[in-house]
């Protein structure tokens, strides 16, 4: 008999993929949920893998598929009684479906940095208040969380280490003439389109430094950014004895979803890593990565100003995809939302749904402009 019940969320996306990848080879856990906005095709593909899981779909119907519509999410997790789920969507609705999926099981092995940043403490204690444990997937904060739980004493700080992207050697002065392919030839990670260009820009550093902020409970202060092109190093941390304790492996996404959904087991899964080479870190280059700084300084600002950070950048993102817009002026647009003003104090969904919603409407008119 199967140990474990897990659904997972974002099942056709680069995250869910790779669960399923790692979960055709765990035998102690039955996936007994599918979900996926509207790629029918693959998620029917995924589904013939796990015969007795039942699926949905958020943004199509299909005869093919259990549940549709936007409660489909809500009637997967009540019908399936998962003991986990992955929460692999990507972009700010992963706050409503990490939410959900927070009452129906006991632990979220969570790739969602957005649930995190647009709900703050408020959702970090609605998902304590079900009874149900957050465990990093992204790399980093999986890093993190695995030092953290293995040192007994006091943290000065942490650091997160970042590629810097595709780009990372082109001058800055010609940044904003480079084409979103050129972007998304990421160097060492497989990931969606957002997150590669938000490598880039460093915007996904800044919404990790404020994941790190709520998952840890750590002053920004003590969170600090290296770029370390090699991908190797995922995170360290500096001890008041002045030594830093640093995690390693191979830049394999599957490595902490399989720690992520075993823990506190290990399980080796995949290819040895070979620790031999050279290694760089040094700091970012705050010129090149303005979004940095300001992921720092919403952070003073409130609860408002980093949802918006969040939902100005997925507007800004998908423009620069689209070729609406050149690739620095991803920046330019986040910034000038955040200059609008927010308030400091966001306490529960539907205000935090209401300026996530007015900030893609501004920076939608921008664009416009």
């Amino acid at each position: 008999m199967k140990d474990k019940r897990v659904v997972i969320l974002g099942a056709t996306g680069t995250i869910g993929r790779m669960s399923v990848n790692v979960l055709t080879r765990l035998d102690q856990f039955e996936v007994v949920g599918l979900a996926a906005g509207k790629d029918v095709k693959t998620l029917l593909e995924i589904k013939s893998k796990f015969p007795l899981a039942k699926t949905a779909l958020t943004n199509i119907s299909s005869e093919d598929v259990g549940f549709c519509g936007q409660d489909a999410v809500e009637n997967l997790l009540s019908s399936t009684d998962p003991d986990i789920v992955i929460v692999g969507v990507s972009g700010f609705i992963g706050l409503k479906y990490a939410l959900l999926s927070a009452k129906y099981s006991k632990r979220l092995c969570l790739a969602n940095k957005e649930s995190v940043v647009t709900g703050g403490k408020f959702f970090i204690d609605s998902v304590k208040a079900s009874g149900c444990e957050i465990i990093p997937v992204d790399s980093e904060h999986n890093a993190i969380f695995q030092l953290m739980k293995s040192e007994k004493s006091e943290i000065s700080f942490v650091y997160l280490t970042a590629s810097g992207g595709a780009i990372r050697d082109i001058p800055t002065d010609d940044l904003k003439d480079v084409t979103p392919d050129r972007v998304l030839k990421h160097p060492v990670w497989n990931m969606g389109a957002r997150i590669t260009i938000d490598s880039s820009t460093m915007f996904n550093k800044g919404l990790e430094v404020m994941e790190a902020h709520f998952l840890f409970n750590l002053d920004p202060k003590k969170i600090r950014v290296l770029i370390h092109p090699q991908g190797k190093i995922h995170g360290m941390i500096y001890l008041k004895d002045n030594t830093v304790k640093a995690l390693m492996s191979n830049a394999d996404m599957r490595i902490p979803i399989t720690y992520a959904l075993c823990y506190p087991e290990r399980t080796a899964l995949f290819e040895e890593f070979d620790p031999a080479g050279t290694f760089s870190l040094f700091e970012p280059d705050p010129k090149r990565y303005p979004a940095l700084d300001l992921a720092y300084r919403c952070l003073k600002l409130g609860d408002g100003s980093r949802i918006a950070y969040n939902a100005a950048d997925e507007v800004a993102v998908q423009a620069f995809l689209e070729g609406k817009i050149r690739f620095t002026q991803i920046y330019d647009i986040v910034e000038k939302v955040i200059e609008k003003g927010w308030p400091k104090d966001v306490k529960d969904y539907d205000s935090i749904e209401q300026v996530d919603r007015e900030g893609r409407i501004i920076a939608m008119e921008m664009l416009d402009r």
